[in-house]
């Protein structure tokens, strides 16, 4: 079998806290595997928004108010949807090309959280489950945490929110961009477009990987090692059912195109301990963590898990709450 090369040698000892390590590299490869070929296809987008998108121009389609621009992104993530892993290598190559970084943000949050593709699944997986409930309710709570987020985001300077080295790297690009670089080949332009198009999306690809490995290293030891037995009671209460699906969200990483699928057959669950599993996965979990602090402060990264989370769950407890 191909996974008995993890199995370690636990045989006449308990196994270390509980944990199968089959099934941790199971679970580790699966995330790599599910958000790997994304994240290509993010590099692959940033390479040509970076040799292709000349700077300043998607600045100027932007309104010039900071919150304007913030339901702007929002209605770009509907328009243009992309996964969790995906949407990261793009949006650090559209804030160097001049898009405020608040915006760039709530692009980056929006574009997994009201992706079609996920409330088309959403709604495939809860066809039994009363599914354009659970569509509009994804959507509604996903689009009020995102404005809450993206006002947050406008009320801080950019040297709050990105890395000190991100801010102080190249901005060639931005500044003097190659008029051979266009989407019409002219003539002894065309290799070297087309190196400085691979050397980006290679760039691109390795620089945000490393953070995709670790965090799935993380969510594969404890997504596997953790007893799921014990969510029976907790997944149906009112209080601790959100806060048991925020955590699992947290745990298990999924992309926001499949995730519908796992928690809609996971009957331990309540309605709203489900909805706040689908909210607060694509938002933020242990492998976006990683993921995030390779471009943004790390006070930002924590500041966003909270609010997202905290705002999350308070708004499934005002719903499951309500008269």
């Amino acid at each position: 079998m191909f996974f008995a090369a993890f199995d370690l040698p636990t045989k006449g000892a308990p196994p270390l806290l509980g944990i199968s390590w089959p099934d941790v590299a199971l679970s580790f490869f699966a995330i790599v595997l599910e958000g790997a070929p994304f994240l290509l296809l993010g590099a692959i987008v940033s390479g040509l928004v970076d040799v292709f998108l000349p700077a300043g121009s998607v600045k100027k389609w932007l309104p010039q108010s900071k919150r304007g621009g913030v339901f702007a992104a929002m209605g770009a993530g509907m328009i243009f949807p992309l996964c969790e892993c995906s949407a990261m290598p793009i949006v650090q190559r559209i804030i160097r090309k001049g898009v405020p970084p608040a915006v760039a943000l709530t692009y980056m949050l929006a574009a997994p959280a009201l992706n079609p593709l996920a409330l088309f699944g959403t709604w495939l997986a809860f066809r039994n489950q009363d599914p354009w409930l659970m569509v509009m309710l994804r959507f509604g709570f996903s689009a009020a945490v995102l404005i809450f987020l993206g006002f947050w985001f406008a009320r801080l300077r950019p040297e709050e929110m990105l890395r000190a080295d991100f801010l102080t790297g190249p901005r060639r690009a931005e500044q003097t961009p190659n008029p051979s670089l266009t989407l019409v080949p002219q003539p002894g332009a065309s290799w070297g477009g087309l190196q400085q198009f691979t050397g980006a999306v290679i760039r691109d690809f390795t620089g945000v990987l490393l953070f995709l490995i670790i965090g799935a290293a993380a969510a594969a030891i404890f997504s596997t090692g953790f007893n799921r037995s014990l969510l029976a009671p907790i997944g149906q209460n009112v209080v601790l059912g959100p806060i048991a699906g925020i955590v699992l969200a947290e745990l298990l990483c999924l992309c926001s195109t499949t995730d519908a699928f796992i928690i809609a057959a996971f009957a331990p669950f309540s309605l709203p301990a489900k909805l706040a599993f689908l909210v607060a996965g694509p938002l933020i979990d242990l492998k976006l963590y990683w993921l995030y602090r390779s471009a943004f402060r790390p006070s930002l990264v924590h500041g966003l898990w909270l609010r997202a989370l905290g705002a999350t769950f308070l708004l499934i407890l005002l719903y499951s709450i309500r008269p």
